[in-house]
């Protein structure tokens, strides 16, 4: 089995236009969507993110004729908790076979449109992993904790301050594990967003807390973007000494070597 982007998004999801059929032809491969399911989304300016899942498994079942079954169900939980019960009525039912968990909004503005100069860092640091650690505790039902950073593409944060709240941090991390959340290495946070160094300290801290299962994810929202930046994620996880990623399939992790092509420069 060869490892497949764990991490991307189609017109299924309001801040893409992409077409399955273009994201197939990059590749021969198994190919999972992960659309948004956010309730009171202020980066979309609509009230609730919810995907069409009929319409949704029309288009898998259809492609599925086309493309050999190579086509799987995915969505991404954008968790708050006074919308938890929301989230489950939603899910109870249906078969995915990925499901993320992310922090992307508080009910009042988006993570990602905020920096120093609307809430300190300290301070949104603080926020923001208290948010993550609930998530990871009250849905635990999720497959992989995605962009652990993504409250922080708005700033520009160094190693020694992302160690300010390594202590819960670390509790994101150790219950993650018990409830079996692979870590994403968001390939646009990491080298789009310039946060590939704050993965490289996540990665070692989730290693200390028992995480095994690793998955790389482009978080892409059109086809160009596809499997971005993959192999010098894979070479990041390889000098850390991690030696496998995961992916999923009814909910169940199914362990890929990571290739062993290495990054080469012009």
């Amino acid at each position: 089995m060869h490892y497949y982007d764990q991490h991307m998004h189609t017109y299924f999801s309001p801040d893409s236009v992409e077409k399955f059929e273009n994201y197939l032809e990059q590749s021969d491969k198994a190919l999972v969507t992960t659309e948004h399911l956010d309730f009171f989304s202020p980066y979309q300016n609509q009230a609730d993110v919810i995907p069409d899942f009929p319409r949704y498994t029309a288009k898998i079942e259809q492609l599925n004729k086309e493309y050999d079954n190579r086509v799987r169900k995915g969505i991404e939980v954008g968790f708050t908790y006074p919308d938890k019960d929301k989230i489950q009525d939603y899910l109870s039912g249906k078969d995915f076979d990925l499901i993320l968990l992310s922090v992307h909004h508080n009910g009042q503005y988006n993570f990602m449109n905020i920096g120093n100069e609307d809430v300190p860092l300290t301070e949104h640091l603080n926020d923001y992993y208290s948010r993550m650690l609930q998530a990871v505790q009250e849905f635990p039902n999720a497959n992989v904790l995605a962009h652990f950073d993504y409250g922080l593409r708005g700033y520009t944060v160094t190693v020694d301050e992302l160690r300010q709240v390594e202590k819960k941090l670390l509790k994101v991390f150790k219950t993650a594990v018990q409830n079996e959340l692979a870590f994403e290495l968001n390939t646009k946070s990491m080298y789009r967003h310039g946060n590939a160094h704050l993965y490289e300290y996540a990665i070692d801290l989730y290693l200390s807390a028992g995480g095994k299962m690793f998955t790389l994810g482009s978080d892409a929202h059109k086809a160009e973007d596809y499997e971005f930046h993959f192999k010098e994620a894979a070479e990041m996880l390889k000098r850390h000494g991690v030696e496998q990623l995961v992916t999923f399939q009814q909910q169940e992790p199914s362990f890929v070597p990571i290739p062993q092509e290495k990054v080469t420069t012009k």
